[in-house]
């Protein structure tokens, strides 16, 4: 593996940022393509529709005997439609651009690489009425990374025209649409536009071209250019060529600064599949090239996080290895993280990086597709076990990690049973332990022998065919997260339903029945979902008690106008009322949309009566006492939140009312420091005698600073006073590093030297690659083909299931066992993989682009050091 080209997709989650990253992500793609709307008019054999069973709750009924009378009587029409008229291109894009419901839409069409003219309007009711918005001249905008949305401030747009010979156009508006003004790049705009972390600086912007050469005053420019821009996108500088991933600086450097991995040999991309790139980062001071400090070199990928600045590098000792380095002073100094040796056929990502706790997978060696789950100490050097057989399948960036935006501290993932079956498991103290998921009130179980728990399914589940959404959750909407599961003592095949948790996860309902499309609105005050039984659905469904009664409206009443569904949405702050079905008609092959406002049915606005005092994780510590009673990091919240007996709402301009004081320390604020456990039923941290790798790794990688530690640590972000304070004995890691131990290591391990070369020799050897590149390329291929086909693990679902489709799970069974998956890519270099068109074509019915309000719907963005992804791409 260490000869063969090793790709490494580097994808960074900046936690700090999460919030101004899941606004500048409210752009929306849409896609549909004419084969695809007749397959889905087609009769869907595998989706069989079914009713909840038992008698509807009388709560439920009085509900609706109260308030729906006018509606269920026909009086009130709660849906507006909206069809943008003899505009049949097949794809559409949607930006949120104000605080008010102002919405821009972009409908255009691409075709073997030719941009048709595009059709730009908005709107300032949530979508349900348009008007054409006028530019300078014919746009041509891309379909995919085509509207850009600045995160700090909404009403900054940004239309990338596909321009001329001499670069792209940019429109960008300031003022959500109103007016917009023209920008000449000097160069093509590839990918996405990258915004500065920093609102203070809101109009600093890279960008980058990927196109071998772009002729331009200045002359060429080669591939992956780097440009930068001061001014909102109207002048753009040159950074650097040959740039493989680039970051703004943290929150310690100037705000120009700049980082950047930059290919010092300039290989060719083709040649690029076939060797391994050391990169050389750099820091750009100012953002221009004579700023340029070179701060490390045999890089293979980096990120960083406030005051954190990671890179994985070859290992100086160990051809083919790679380490992670972390440094706390832009790149001054490094430390090498102590972690497992990433060997040529393993990988590792850093999940999350959320009130300076890194979450970071380790692969485990021979591509078994799973591997263990680490959390970090304060300096991000330091790691402990978090979760082992961690799944995190070595084809792909495709991982069930969660980390739930309703409750701080509480995560959700999949882990890998002895017997390769799949079950879900959650952390409510940010991976200091992990259980399986609480079994929901009077859910049913196929098995009742085995032990049930709520299995979740997440994306590896979607990526192999179930017909599911990813969990949501939003900041907005404190406690409440919608799941698609079983229950269970693994993962199934058959359609999943829909659960529903108030609490952050410690109790959980059933609240819908097979696979939905749902959103959080009004901060929770308010549910939505659609079926995805039927691909023109004509009803949808909604909760105001937190997902305890539903009931439904008929939004569509004749069936002529039903919509091929390509997104249930609401506004980006899931605070508004109204709700919009996308979706496109396959008659008249137009754009449509729904928008349904809720506030004609839920009229009356909260007042005090109406809310009452909820705290987070009172049910996480039941034996203690009660000083410490929701206690989490050394924190207790208060949140104020709807009475379910309530039907009001909290209004588009509710703020959330919480309270928050620190709490007295107890055994939960630590955890055992590096290389100590804590035996059962003890809280007292003890040497692990068996923890010996990792303390050679500390004297390999030459460590000569002190390592000190306690036994004990202070998880990061803990803010608890007083109360316990443990103590243990200091260990000096010098000490086991002396020469004497660092010698018999060494004898341990073989070496293998890097081979340098002369000109003579680069020279013959290009001409060889020259020569013979088909029977390289062939090599290769089969090589790695039969690497990945020995190695690569299909987990098997289990076949139990709460409804009668056996014969459809044996079919189920069979498909994900003989067929390749379809891995999707969160990469920013990969606009095909990564639109939402191109999901919602590969899984219709299941996490379709626009679904969930992107603030929600954290799917991970890792820092993430891969070497198989490239065959499976």
């Amino acid at each position: 593996m260490a000869t063969v080209k090793l790709s490494f997709i580097l994808k960074v989650f900046l936690a700090q940022c999460l919030a101004l990253t899941a606004l500048s992500l409210h752009v929306h793609e849409f896609e549909v393509k004419q084969q695809g709307l007749k397959n889905l008019l087609e009769p869907q054999t595998a989706i069989r529709s079914r009713r909840d069973l038992g008698d509807r709750d009388p709560k439920c009924t009085s509900q609706e005997n109260t308030f729906l009378n006018e509606i269920n009587s026909g009086k009130v029409k709660l849906e507006q439609k909206h069809a943008f008229q003899n505009e049949s291109y097949y794809s559409m894009a949607l930006a949120w651009c104000g605080n008010n419901g102002d919405l821009i839409v972009v409908i255009t069409q691409e075709s073997f690489g030719t941009v048709k003219p595009s059709k730009v309007y908005k709107s300032t009711d949530f979508g349900a009425h348009f008007k054409p918005v006028m530019l300078n001249r014919q746009p041509r905008i891309y379909k995919h990374n085509g509207v850009h949305r600045n995160p700090h401030n909404t009403k900054k747009i940004y239309l990338v025209d596909a321009g001329d010979a001499t670069g792209s156009r940019l429109f960008i508006t300031k003022d959500g649409g109103d007016n917009f003004y023209e920008s000449q790049l000097p160069f093509h705009l590839t990918g996405e536009i990258l915004f500065h972390p920093n609102k203070a600086h809101e109009d600093y912007l890279l960008a980058s071209s990927a196109l071998l050469s772009t002729k331009i005053k200045s002359g060429n420019k080669n591939l992956m250019t780097l440009y930068a821009s001061f001014d909102n996108g109207r002048t753009w500088r040159m950074v650097d060529t040959y740039v493989q991933t680039y970051k703004w600086g943290s929150i310690d450097d100037d705000p120009r600064t700049i980082y950047a991995t930059v290919d010092p040999q300039k290989t060719h991309p083709f040649l690029a599949t076939f060797v391994a790139i050391r990169y050389i980062l750099h820091r750009f001071s100012d953002g221009t090239a004579g700023s340029k400090t070179k701060i490390l070199e045999n890089v293979v990928s980096f990120g960083h996080q406030e005051k954190f600045l990671y890179a994985s590098i070859y290992s100086p000792q160990v051809r083919g290895n790679r380490l992670i380095k972390i440094s706390t002073n832009q790149g001054k100094t490094w430390h090498t993280a102590q972690l497992p040796t990433i060997t040529g056929d393993r990988f590792f990502s850093v999940l999350d990086m959320n009130e300076k706790l890194v979450f970071m997978h380790v692969d485990n060696p021979g591509d078994t597709g799973h591997g263990t789950l680490y959390t970090s100490g304060a300096l991000g050097v330091v790691y402990s076990e978090s979760l082992p057989k961690h799944l995190y399948p070595n084809y792909g960036d495709v991982t069930d990690f969660y980390r739930v935006e309703s409750m701080r501290g509480v995560y959700i993932t999949s882990q890998i049973n002895e017997d390769n079956s799949i079950h879900s498991m959650i952390s409510y103290n940010r991976g200091a332990m992990w259980q399986k998921l609480p079994r929901p009130n009077n859910a049913p179980c196929k098995d009742e022998k085995k032990p049930c728990h709520l299995q979740i399914h997440g994306t590896y589940s979607i990526q192999r065919g179930v017909i599911a959404s990813p969990p949501l959750s939003s900041k907005a909407a404190p406690g409440i997260v919608l799941v698609h599961g079983h229950v269970a003592d693994a993962l199934q095949t058959t359609h999943p339903d829909v659960y529903v948790t108030s609490d952050g996860g410690y109790t959980w309902a059933k609240a819908l029945t097979g696979p939905h499309q749902y959103q959080i609105a009004d901060s929770g005050g308010l549910l939505v979902a659609v079926s995805v039984d039927n691909p023109q659905p004509t009803t949808i469904k909604f909760s105001v008690d937190e997902g305890q009664c539903w009931h439904e409206y008929k939004f569509v009443q004749n069936p002529d106008e039903a919509i091929v569904m390509t997104g249930l949405l609401t506004e980006p702050g899931n605070q508004a009322l109204s709700v919009g079905v996308w979706g496109y008609h396959p008659k008249n092959k137009t754009w449509t949309a729904f928008i349904i406002d809720f506030s004609k049915v839920i009229k009356r606005q909260c007042g005090s009566d109406d809310y009452s005092i909820w705290v987070p994780h009172s049910k996480l510590r039941v034996n203690e006492e009660a000083y410490v009673k929701g206690c989490l990091l050394g924190m207790r919240e208060e949140f104020k939140r709807i009475r379910k007996d309530s039907w009001c709402h909290n209004g588009y301009n509710y703020t959330i009312e919480k309270k928050t004081k620190n709490c007295v320390c107890t055994r939960e604020d630590y955890e055992c420091d590096y290389g100590y456990l804590r035996g059962a039923g003890s809280d007292i941290c003890q040497k692990d005698r068996s923890f010996v790798k990792p303390d050679i790794d500390i004297c390999l990688r030459g460590h000569e600073e002190k390592i000190v530690t306690e036994g004990y640590r202070k998880i990061p972000g803990d803010v608890c006073v007083g109360g316990f304070s443990p103590s243990g004995r200091q260990i000096d890691m010098s000490v086991q590093c002396s020469e004497d131990s660092k010698e018999l290591v060494l004898e341990e391990i073989t070496y293998k030297k890097e081979s340098g070369g002369h000109n003579s020799s680069v020279i013959a050897a290009v001409v060889i690659i020259v020569v013979l590149l088909v029977v390289i390329m062939g090599v290769f291929l089969v090589h790695k083909y039969i690497i990945l086909r020995r190695h690569r693990v299909v987990y098997r679902y289990s076949l139990l299931n709460q409804n009668d489709a056996e014969q459809y799970d044996n079919e189920f069974e069979t498909a994900i066992s003989t067929t390749s998956a379809t891995v999707y890519h969160d990469s920013d270099d990969d606009e095909e993989l990564n639109s939402p068109a191109v999901r919602k074509e590969k899984n219709m019915y299941g996490s379709t682009a626009g679904s969930q309000s992107s603030s929600n719907h954290t799917r991970v963005k890792s820092y993430h050091d891969d070497s198989d992804v490239d065959m499976l791409e």
